[in-house]
């Protein structure tokens, strides 16, 4: 008797794009993202150069300026062989910010960050709360500022929403997580080097 094959390692962009739709939209983490999950985008970066990884953010920066609205509404750029380290991550997010107030781009696009593992300020590091923003691998997700205000206009209370998902996590916790999305098992969330 053979005994059954086990299943391809899925590829960082995969395994990025199942998290989004598994977690993100599917656990409502995110009322806006749904609308745009046809049309997303994900750019893997796997330079341990930061130098080089700042470049490819600038350059994936640029192509959202550059694209139709309709056909680039948002963008992940997932960092996958280097800012593994949260406080590095963070002093290269404020690098990025930065950058984005330099071209121009204040007021259009907005930054959002995830890490595996982020850490709110003044939670525990293990704190379920956490894992909202925890992502398989440092992350930077690109939106334009007009589709937030758009979907803000559909969403009651859209301040409550960060409130809510630190709840829904504590509520699910780490084996309701890894149920829900078992790929997560291997990824840096859960293993630590």
């Amino acid at each position: 008797m053979t005994e059954p094959l086990s299943p391809e390692p899925l590829s960082n962009k995969a395994l990025t794009h199942l998290w989004v739709e598994k977690l993100v939209v599917g656990e409502g983490l995110c009322p806006f993202a749904h609308p745009v999950m046809e049309n997303l985008h994900i750019e893997e970066c796997t330079s341990q150069d930061l130098e080089q990884v700042t470049r490819a953010f600038l350059s994936l920066l640029n192509e959202m300026q550059l694209a139709d609205e309709d056909d680039l509404p948002t963008a992940l750029f997932i960092v996958t062989q280097a800012l593994a380290d949260f406080d590095d991550y963070l002093n290269w997010l404020f690098l990025c910010e930065d950058l984005l107030e330099q071209v121009g781009l204040e007021g259009e696009i907005q930054l959002a960050s995830f890490h595996p593992d982020y850490e709110f300020e003044g939670e525990d590091a293990d704190a379920m709360t956490n894992y909202s923003n925890r992502s398989p691998f440092p992350m930077i997700h690109f939106i334009r500022e007009n589709h937030i205000s758009e979907a803000l206009k559909t969403v009651t209370k859209p301040e409550a929403i960060p409130e809510r998902n630190k709840r829904h996590m504590q509520r699910l916790g780490k084996e309701g997580l890894l149920d829900l999305m078992p790929e997560l098992a291997d990824s840096a969330i859960f293993v630590k080097k």
